[in-house]
């Protein structure tokens, strides 16, 4: 007789083999069933149909674009519906809002500065005001980040928003109904004289404004006697190619060579100078750093080949690629790297980044804690990475624009205890609280000029903020104050009369700028532009 029982195993390992191969055939017959040409569809649709739990159909969408996107280049990126005011507003010269500066200081939304002819300022909301309800929403005892906030006041052209206001001196809410318009962006932070015939421009962004501002600028700065001028590109991250071919036209002589752009779907196209503007005379020095990129290191670049101006700072980021936007329906879109630019020389700006996303910027904080340390070194560049400019000048390729003249990192200054205040706060919550309780009196200075000029409590300002029993938390040492004075002092300053002028900040803050400095010296030592 047979003894079934010793056949448990093998009846358990048939009907295993059995399941493994039926999934098996089930398996390869769905496969078969794919159209090669089109896998992705395939895919997306197939995980819709069968996958073991529900899905969204659009978020799968948007991670299978973002995957694709990463593969190609660091710079093609895909743009959420979410996201995409916030990637786009600050380039289109103008957005729909209300009108306010603000920042969230102590979890509360706190209005810096209503912007002139904006609507908050027509309706009587003025600087210190706490928001405190927009709408129906709380805002106050939140800890919202700065996209949160813009959500409430941003709005469509003409639509209202209902704020409930606290205000220093008043016990109760004080309601506000402010219809939303066009505020205008601003892509130059600053622009003033430092002497009797040096002028400075602070530009921050390639925007669709900035021509327009540009020519403002300029015009107003010729008036005041400039003909030397800083143009000021650090932190500059790029925008507008358009932008930046204008901005370098002002400088150059007719038929220079601008900037070329190339790439397998897009043919060569070459911008040229006009020779049109009033300011090829005019003596030029560009400062830049490692964050200036893209449409800055395009004017930077044009201006070091055609041996046009002097570029002082450091090594810029090292992008070169051109981005073209493409919108889909739903809000979202897609920037596609779609040629590379080169500078007049034959330089390619961009950096490698066949390494992948990871290792390029990896490579990037890599690079500035190597000129921390050891300085900015071109001992390594081969002579395939060397060109030359108009006047046989050697400047190098491998990726970003490097200066004529090198501005070090000052490692004598602790930085590490500075930090640690910007990262807390500390120092725009002390600057904001000094003028609610000084405004009276901060108010009698006719301008920021008139701020920069005659505030006289230095020491007792610096004096109050090092006393501070949240400053005094970080346990700093005498060497930690002593090092870091002036740069607490600067900010504190700028921030005192960014909170007092809609242009108050950068006056203050490049005073003691060393790279101005250095280039105001280059400019009295009459260093020729070829040297």
């Amino acid at each position: 007789m047979i003894n079934h029982k010793n056949y448990y195993p093998l009846y358990f390992i048939l009907v295993l083999l059995a399941g493994i191969l039926l999934g098996q055939y089930g398996f390869k017959k769905k496969a078969a069933s794919f159209d090669n040409n089109n896998k992705i569809n395939n895919i997306i649709q197939y995980i819709q149909n069968d996958y073991v739990d529900s899905v969204s159909l659009s978020k799968i969408e948007e991670i299978t674009i973002e995957s694709i996107l990463a593969k190609l280049d660091p710079h093609s990126v895909y743009i959420s519906a979410e996201e995409f005011h916030a990637a786009n507003d600050p380039l289109l010269g103008n957005f729909d809002g209300i009108g306010v500066q603000f920042r969230m200081i102590n979890d509360t939304v706190v209005v810096i500065l209503p912007l002139n002819n904006g609507p908050s300022l027509k309706a009587g909301i003025i600087a210190g005001d706490r928001i405190v309800i927009a709408d129906k929403d709380t805002l106050a005892g939140k800890k919202f980040s700065s996209l949160d906030i813009q959500k409430h006041l941003k709005g469509e052209r003409g639509t209202q928003v209902n704020l409930w206001i606290k205000r220093k001196g008043r016990n109760d809410l004080i309601p506000f109904v402010i219809k939303r318009a066009a505020i205008p962006t601003h892509s130059i932070d600053a622009h003033f004289m430092l002497d009797d015939e040096t002028g400075l421009i602070k530009l921050s962004q390639f925007s669709a404004s900035t021509i327009d501002e540009f020519e403002k600028a300029m015009e107003e700065l010729s008036k005041s006697g400039m003909n030397k001028l800083i143009l000021d590109l650090r932190r500059n991250t790029g925008g507008y190619l358009g932008a930046a071919i204008f901005i370098a036209d002002q400088f150059l002589e007719k038929g220079a060579l601008i900037t070329y752009t190339e790439g397998v779907n897009r043919p060569k196209t070459v911008y040229k100078s006009t020779g049109k503007s009033p300011y090829l005379k005019d003596e030029l020095i560009l400062l830049i750093d490692q964050n200036s990129a893209s449409a800055s290191e395009i004017v930077a670049g044009a201006i070091q080949d055609n041996d046009r101006g002097l570029i002082v700072g450091r090594k810029s980021f090292g992008k070169g690629l051109v981005q073209e936007q493409m919108n889909y329906k739903d809000g979202s879109a897609v920037r596609l790297t779609v040629a590379r630019y080169y500078s007049p020389s034959g330089r390619s700006i961009q950096r490698p980044y066949e390494n992948g996303n990871e290792d390029y910027y990896t490579d990037y904080y890599n690079r500035i804690h190597k000129e921390i340390v050891n300085g900015m070194d071109s001992s390594s560049i081969s002579d395939s990475q060397k060109y030359k400019t108009l006047n046989g000048r050697v400047v190098f390729g491998g990726g970003g624009i490097w200066p004529d003249h090198y501005i070090a990192v000052d490692t004598t200054i602790n930085f590490s205890f500075y930090n640690q205040l910007l990262n807390r706060s500390l120092i725009y919550q002390f600057a904001f609280d000094y003028v609610e309780e000084n405004r009276a009196k901060l108010t009698t200075y006719q301008s920021v000029y008139d701020f920069l000029n005659t505030f006289n409590q230095d020491q007792v300002l610096y004096n109050q903020f090092i006393n501070l029993s949240e400053v005094q938390k970080l346990k700093p040492g005498k060497k930690d104050l002593l090092d870091t004075k002036l740069y607490i002092l600067t900010l504190l300053k700028a921030e005192i009369a960014r909170n007092l002028y809609e242009d108050g900040f950068y006056p203050v803050f490049l005073q003691n700028d060393n790279f101005i400095a250095a280039a105001l010296k280059l400019f009295n030592e009459n260093v020729s532009k070829t040297e």
